[in-house]
């Protein structure tokens, strides 16, 4: 497993001493509505949203310098837990982090740079998700090595934009998490807030490595709606689940192993582990 990440995703979180909950009402996360028709739009176009195909390949075999996402991220979550930001923010802010260095290349040599880039991320993120967003000066906490002045973060938001062809409201995990929920715990009505929650810091934690770069949004956000049910439900069936998984997948364009990946993804959370037998019959596999 990369840096960073936890050995076991689902079980680390506690509700009562994470600084990540954010208490505000699901209905005001900025959550699309709930419909079988937007889910599948999210679906085809998340891959836009998603960094370049050979980012994990080069960050793994030393093409990208691993070390600038890890100096990015830490500086990231270490603000948003000070600024008491919640795990959407989080989620936006590292998808524009990784979108950016797959495709643009930052000055070698320079350790500002990174420093800079990571508040710019943060920024147009918390613009897209805080309803209380501090100025500029203010965002940079957290004892950084570099403190830059708002006219230069400005130039660096206006990059960032530009790189990511001004693509802020992104699809991510975040973006599917009421919806799977329902989905897999058959309900009829809005899941359980808890849930919602709990799941928002399980994705909010992948992010953490790099392994989970290779799954697309909605399967990781499948995954984790998968072990979060299995965590808080005694009685939970996996079976039963993947039942109303079927439904999910088949939103997914015909002839893809999507079934497969959401099951692995699952598997690498560290969560209750998933039987084959449980979605053998199960569509679209290889």
């Amino acid at each position: 497993m990369a840096e960073f990440m936890e050995p076991n995703l689902v079980s680390n979180f506690d509700d009562e001493k994470s600084n990540s909950v954010d208490t505000r009402s699901i209905f005001q996360m900025g959550f699309p509505l709930e419909s079988e028709e937007i889910v599948r739009e999210m679906i085809e176009k998340e891959r836009q949203h998603s960094p370049r195909d050979d980012y994990l390949k080069r960050l793994r075999n030393g093409d990208l310098d691993f070390n600038v996402r890890i100096q990015a991220l830490g500086w990231i979550w270490k603000a948003c837990e000070e600024l008491q930001f919640g795990p959407l923010c989080i989620c936006l802010a590292m998808n524009y982090l990784d979108r950016f260095l797959s495709v643009h290349d930052l000055p070698n040599g320079k350790a500002w740079t990174v420093q800079l880039l990571a508040v710019a991320c943060l920024s147009l993120a918390a613009k897209i998700e805080e309803t209380n967003v501090p100025e500029l000066m203010q965002l940079q906490v957290g004892a950084p090595m570099f403190v830059f002045e708002a006219k230069s973060v400005q130039r660096m938001e206006l990059l960032v934009l530009t790189v990511l062809r001004w693509r802020l409201r992104a699809v991510t995990p975040c973006s599917y998490v009421r919806y799977f929920l329902s989905k897999i715990n058959g309900y009829d009505q809005e899941p359980h807030s808890r849930l919602v929650t709990r799941s928002l810091q399980v994705i909010a934690s992948t992010t953490k490595g790099i392994d989970f770069l290779e799954f697309r949004a909605s399967e990781i956000a499948a995954a984790v709606a998968l072990s979060v049910s299995g965590e808080h439900f005694d009685k939970f069936s996996f079976s039963s689940s993947f039942s109303s998984l079927e439904k999910v997948v088949r939103l997914y364009p015909r002839g893809g192993c999507y079934t497969t990946q959401i099951v692995g993804c699952s598997n690498q959370l560290g969560g209750k582990p998933l039987s084959w037998s449980v979605y053998e019959h199960g569509p679209y596999l290889a």
